[in-house]
C-alpha cells in the first residue's frame, strides 16, 4: 500500500513537471534569426494569430508530417524530410534558399519550421546564413543558437552543413 502511494505521488509530480515542461516549449513563439526570417516549432506553425503578428506571409514546411494549416492564407513550401541520420538534407538547401530570399525580395517574412524546431529546420536556416552572409558553420550556429537554445541539428545534418560550408566558401 505505501509503494503504491509513492509511486502515485510520483506520478502525479511528473505529470506535473510534463505539463509545465509542455508550457513552457509551446508558449514561446517562433523566434527571428534576421528581419525576415524565423525559426519556429509545428506548434508555432498552427497559431494563426502569431503568425500574422510577426507578419508572417510564408512558411517553409521542413517535415513531412506536419500539416500546412492554413494553405490560401499564407504562401507554403514543403519539404518532407525526415530526422533522421540517413535523411540527405543537403538537396533541399538551394530550392530552401531560394524560397527565403524570394520572400525577403517580395518584402514578406517566412516562418521555416520542423516538428520541434530543433534539427531540420535549424539546418536550414544554418545553410541559409552559410550561404547568403557568407559565413562559417560555426558562426552560424552561435547566432541561431543565441535566438533559439534548443536547436540541435542531428550529426549527419551537422556533417552535410560542415560540406555545405566548404563549397560555398571555397568557391
Amino acid at each position: 500500500m505505501l509503494a503504491r502511494g509513492g509511486n502515485t505521488r510520483r506520478n502525479k509530480n511528473f505529470l506535473e513537471l510534463r505539463r509545465n515542461f509542455l508550457t513552457v516549449r509551446t508558449s514561446d513563439g517562433p523566434v527571428e534569426i534576421l528581419p525576415f526570417l524565423y525559426l519556429g516549432s509545428c506548434y508555432h506553425s498552427s497559431n494563426k494569430e502569431v503568425l500574422e503578428s510577426l507578419g508572417i506571409t510564408a512558411v517553409l514546411n521542413v517535415s513531412s508530417s506536419c500539416p500546412n494549416y492554413f494553405e490560401g492564407h499564407f504562401l507554403y513550401k514543403s519539404i518532407p524530410v525526415e530526422d533522421n541520420h540517413m535523411a540527405d538534407i543537403s538537396v533541399w538547401f538551394q530550392e530552401a534558399i531560394d524560397f527565403i530570399d524570394s520572400v525577403k525580395a517580395s518584402g514578406g517574412h517566412v516562418l521555416v519550421h520542423c516538428q520541434a524546431g530543433i534539427s531540420r529546420s535549424a539546418t536550414i536556416c544554418l545553410a541559409y546564413l552559410i550561404q547568403s552572409r557568407r559565413v562559417r558553420l560555426e558562426e552560424a550556429f552561435d547566432f541561431v543558437k543565441q535566438r533559439r537554445g534548443v536547436i540541435s541539428p542531428n550529426f549527419s545534418f551537422m556533417g552535410q552543413l560542415l560540406q555545405f560550408e566548404t563549397e560555398v566558401l571555397c568557391h
